[in-house]
């Protein structure tokens, strides 16, 4: 199967869950998850129509950036992966959207170490809804801390929470951990944006996966876009 193939497929599949979850299509975003994938994947995901691709690993992901951009191909890139505080400077300085901040310290280094030339640092916090020792991100009632942490800087806009669910086969659970997501992150909201709406924009949520995208769509919220992050089904399973 080609990208463009594949691409279809997963576009037929939100199209059907949205109909069957009554959400606006429109407020859908599908962000192509690249990491391991080489240029020549991510040159034919963009002809096929993509041009949101996420990264994990920094090396790796400064080498596609700066590859496309001597084509002068200027994609969106989102980094998604676990923030080291040995990889704040290189995130700050080549990426223009975060999806995994969990902690003030990192709020602060990301800031402080993005280059004065470059726009807004667009963020999403991370929220671990399971709890799992294994897996980054925050706990619900330390989202505010990390906000708060926000409050102290104008180059940068919180566009949303995102959560990663624990590997189960349980689709209750999942729909219920995409919820309390949802639920937070309306909460917030309302709780910051008036106080500083320039920072606190929380217009996205990003939540779903190739393998569960069909239950984030079906608790999704017509207040935010839902960005869905997709690897496996548009590249194939890496090897």
């Amino acid at each position: 199967m080609t990208i463009l193939n594949n691409l279809k497929l997963v576009n037929e599949r939100i199209k059907k869950s949205c109909a069957m979850s009554n959400v606006d299509l429109s407020k859908i975003k599908i962000l192509a998850v690249s990491k391991k994938m080489g240029t020549n994947k991510i040159f034919e995901a963009h002809q096929a129509g993509l041009n949101i691709f996420g990264e994990n690993y920094i090396s790796e992901s400064i080498e596609k950036i700066n590859y496309f951009k001597k084509m002068g191909l200027n994609f969106q890139w989102h980094f998604i992966g676990p923030i080291q505080s040995n990889k704040t400077k290189s995130i700050a300085e080549n990426f223009d959207w975060v999806h995994s901040v969990s902690t003030p310290k990192t709020v602060k280094r990301l800031i402080a170490q993005r280059p004065v030339t470059s726009g807004p640092l667009n963020i999403f916090v991370q929220v671990n809804l399971s709890n799992e020792k294994n897996k980054s991100g925050t706990k619900v009632e330390e989202v505010r801390l990390i906000l708060k942490e926000c409050t102290e800087f104008e180059r940068i806009k919180v566009r949303g929470l995102m959560t990663i669910p624990e590997n189960t086969s349980d689709n209750e659970l999942i729909k219920k951990r995409f919820k309390t997501l949802v639920d937070t992150q309306r909460e917030l909201k309302l709780d910051f944006a008036i106080q500083n709406p320039t920072v606190f924009i929380f217009d996205m949520i990003s939540m779903g996966m190739s393998s569960d995208m069909d239950l984030a769509i079906s608790e999704s919220d017509p207040s935010f876009t839902t960005i869905v992050r997709l690897g496996t089904s548009i590249f194939g399973k890496r090897t």
